[in-house]
């Protein structure tokens, strides 16, 4: 498929600038190549989004090494407010940026890539004014394994039927946590969330936690690791002053 896709790709770059000597288009074609294979663009991006009726929208985009896609949207607030979509994406580039394409079967996206990170662009391949585009961007999340010490660390917190979850701001993990605070953090959850319409709304918490032992068996196996709750700093819905840029 990989060979493929660069064959097609060297098609496209010679048939679209036939007019032009050969020699230019053999170099166009050689440096869009040498730009995709030096880029990685694979990986997960997450972003708070503005929206026009809801407080924000939380999307995650996960970009494989083989061309396909998985995006959510979550509406905070929003009844049903939760869509998915998944697809193929492909990458070119223009004078001006590296272009992410995704097509899937309900619509099609436009993206420039940045280091790590992406920025949301309009239909006709345009960012926003430069004063917001940075409200349209999704920043590439590490997959490293999370150090946790005596230190807050603030991330995203999910409770719910057979669910304990914490994922910490800039990174791809999901730990399964121990909430040691004989409830106290769960009830905080279930008052922030109380009016929402869709199941597992997650919110912002800061935190202080200790790395616990592997879990061999249970819902918490499935999760990246598992960790105990040493201290609340804070809790509160998700907005643009609580989300993980903001201070």
């Amino acid at each position: 498929m990989r060979k493929l896709s660069v064959i097609i790709l060297i098609s496209v770059l010679i048939f679209g600038c036939s007019e032009n000597p050969k020699e230019e288009c053999q170099t166009k074609a050689a440096d869009s190549l040498s730009v995709e294979k030096n880029i990685n663009v694979s990986g997960t991006y997450k972003g708070f989004l503005p929206c026009a009726d809801c407080p924000g929208i939380l999307t995650t985009l996960k970009l494989n090494d083989d061309k396909t896609f998985e995006k959510s949207d979550f509406y905070l607030e929003a009844k049903n407010g939760f869509f998915s979509d998944k697809g193929t994406f492909s990458f070119n580039t223009d004078k001006d940026n590296n272009i992410i394409t995704l097509k899937s079967s309900k619509d099609t996206f436009m993206l420039a890539f940045q280091e790590h990170s992406l920025i949301m662009l309009d239909k006709n391949g345009k960012k926003a004014g430069a004063e917001l585009a940075n409200m349209y961007e999704l920043t590439k999340l590490s997959d490293a394994t999370c150090d946790f010490n005596d230190k807050p660390i603030k991330g995203f917190l999910t409770f719910g039927h057979e669910v304990s979850c914490f994922e910490p701001c800039g990174s791809s993990k999901a730990y399964w946590l121990n909430d040691l605070s004989g409830g106290e953090l769960n009830k905080r959850y279930k008052e922030i969330t109380k009016n929402a319409s869709v199941a597992y709304t997650p919110v912002m918490a800061e935190l202080i936690l200790q790395k616990g032992n592997p879990a061999s068996t249970g819902f918490a196996e499935q999760y990246d690791g598992v960790v105990n709750l040493v201290e609340i700093k804070w809790v509160k819905a998700i907005s643009p002053e609580t989300y993980c840029k903001s201070k």
